[in-house]
């Protein structure tokens, strides 16, 4: 009998300098009885998708070159409405900042974890979901419960940021979410001050941004700076496990302490299965990147933002420059 190739969570990836790879004890791991089926697989323009079952666990792989399996999204159908994922509990933190959103961005839709465990506690919450690849789109809609036509729950097959560039002059939303991920990065062009500044724009006058950021990486500091310069409030909470930091930034003036976290963590328990004032007891404020850090802006000019977008959602796992 083989081994089965690695499986990786992507969010609990170390990337390091010269593009090598760590692994944390519980991200790297191999196939174990009972086997997982595989009930899907295709190849895109961005991606090799694979969709595998295990007793009551669905998930969505992005395949390597050397077949390495980057989870993208995790379903325990024996739970159909709680979150898999620890990065995903922990993004939930968007609502201790912004309790009654009713509009959200969802920038990554991957299986649509996130987006359907919302639709499905939010009754009243409108999404929009965005995509770049229409094959993940298929496949999360064949085998993970997102609906095809929900008026509500909207499916747009797009590069978040032209999505976000071009959308309509008076469209905002009270929440955008960042999970564009290409198998283990984000596409330098979504994580540029522009990128930040053109979302900033587009939220609502309490409305916040919400990135999950590895806080390991050799990345952290520099999205961290590029952030900073950006927004005038930002909200950093821990995930369970440590190396994950939820970055909450909102336009702001004022700052929301940390009693109006809580208190808005027990008045959104409801809506929840997940332990919200735990997740606010996970709130902290010191600085954790080094303040010599650059700000990551665009490479290109803003009328070549389309060939920019086309060239920076081209797969990178190793010997990523990211213009640094």
């Amino acid at each position: 009998m083989t081994d089965a190739p690695p499986t990786l969570s992507r969010r609990g990836l170390l990337l390091l300098g010269g593009g090598g790879l760590a692994f944390g004890a519980a991200s790297l791991a191999r196939a174990a009885a009972p086997a997982e089926t595989v009930l899907a697989e295709a190849v895109s323009r961005y991606n090799r998708i694979r969709v595998g079952e295990r007793g009551s666990v669905r998930t969505m792989y992005f395949v390597g070159d050397d077949g390495t399996q980057f989870i993208e999204s995790r379903h325990d159908r024996s739970r159909p409405q709680s979150l898999d994922l620890d990065y995903t509990r922990t993004m939930m933190a968007g609502f201790l900042l912004q309790p009654r959103p009713r509009r959200l961005l969802m920038l990554g839709l991957g299986g649509g974890g996130m987006s359907n465990y919302l639709r499905a506690r939010f009754p009243e919450l409108e999404i929009d979901a965005v995509d770049i690849d229409p094959e993940v789109v298929r496949l999360a809609q064949e085998y993970f419960d997102v609906p095809k036509a929900d008026p509500r729950y909207r499916v747009h097959v797009d590069d978040a940021r032209l999505f976000v560039e071009r959308a309509a002059a008076d469209v905002r939303w009270d929440m955008i979410m960042l999970d564009a991920f290409r198998g283990v990065f984000v596409p330098y062009h979504l994580k540029t001050a522009e990128f930040y500044r053109a979302c900033l724009a587009r939220l609502a006058p309490d409305g916040v941004v919400v990135a999950n950021l590895h806080n390991v990486t050799r990345m952290y500091p520099h999205d961290r700076e590029t952030t900073s310069v950006v927004f005038p409030q930002r909200y950093s909470f821990v995930s369970e496990t440590g190396n994950q930091t939820t970055l909450v930034a909102s336009a702001g003036q004022e700052r929301v302490g940390a009693y109006q976290i809580r208190a808005n963590a027990r008045a959104v328990q409801p809506y929840f299965d997940a332990d919200m004032l735990g997740l606010a007891a996970r709130y902290y404020v010191r600085r954790d990147w080094e303040d010599t850090a650059e700000v990551l802006r665009d490479d290109f000019k803003p009328a070549e933002l389309e060939a920019a977008a086309g060239r920076h959602n081209q797969t990178c796992v190793k010997d990523c420059r990211y213009g640094l």
